[in-house]
């Protein structure tokens, strides 16, 4: 049971993070076709500050727009329905096992990592480095590598993250 809430929670947080991260690229609003002297013109439609601003569409980015305007409405209602089930999720850990409710905490805690910019991930990893040389504790080559799969998109900062914590006995 705890497996399942467990693969539940993570999959929905990558899955939140990676829709955090696309939305914003995506246009907000709608299209409006408009007809003028039998001619027809596409435009995207959104309101900015209270008002109504129209940009107009060359007809060779009228489905590219479509479809990102399609997503963008399907992310921003799918989104607060992931949020739902990350809470219902976390109380029925609450419920369950007390130690399942902490592991869903350490999972939530280490996803906004994978959406921080190169630059933020190389500040994060010389930060980690510096605090370990001063504990005199180095990663292990396997641990490094991860580490640098993650500054570059290859590897999640979860999964390495869960796995290291399977490591040292935090999870089970």
């Amino acid at each position: 049971m705890s497996a399942v809430i467990i693969n539940e929670y993570k999959e929905l947080l990558l899955r939140k993070n990676r829709i955090e991260q696309i939305l914003p690229s995506l246009p907000k609003g709608y299209l409006s076709k408009k007809t003028i002297k039998e001619n027809q013109y596409y435009y995207l439609q959104n309101r900015i500050d209270g008002k109504m601003i129209s940009k107009y569409l060359k007809e060779n980015e009228i489905d590219t727009v479509k479809k990102q305007v399609q997503l963008s409405k399907q992310y921003r209602v799918l989104l607060p329905q992931i949020e739902v089930r990350l809470k219902e999720l976390e109380q029925a850990a609450k419920l369950i096992d007390i130690s399942i409710a902490r592991q869903l905490t350490l999972l939530k805690l280490s996803c906004g990592m994978d959406s921080l910019s190169n630059e933020q991930k190389e500040r994060s990893a010389s930060f980690a480095n510096a605090l370990n040389a001063i504990e005199g504790v180095c990663a292990s080559k396997t641990m490094q590598q991860n580490i640098d799969k993650w500054k570059v998109g290859e590897e999640s900062f979860i999964s390495i993250f869960q796995s290291t914590l399977s490591m040292y006995g935090v999870l089970r």
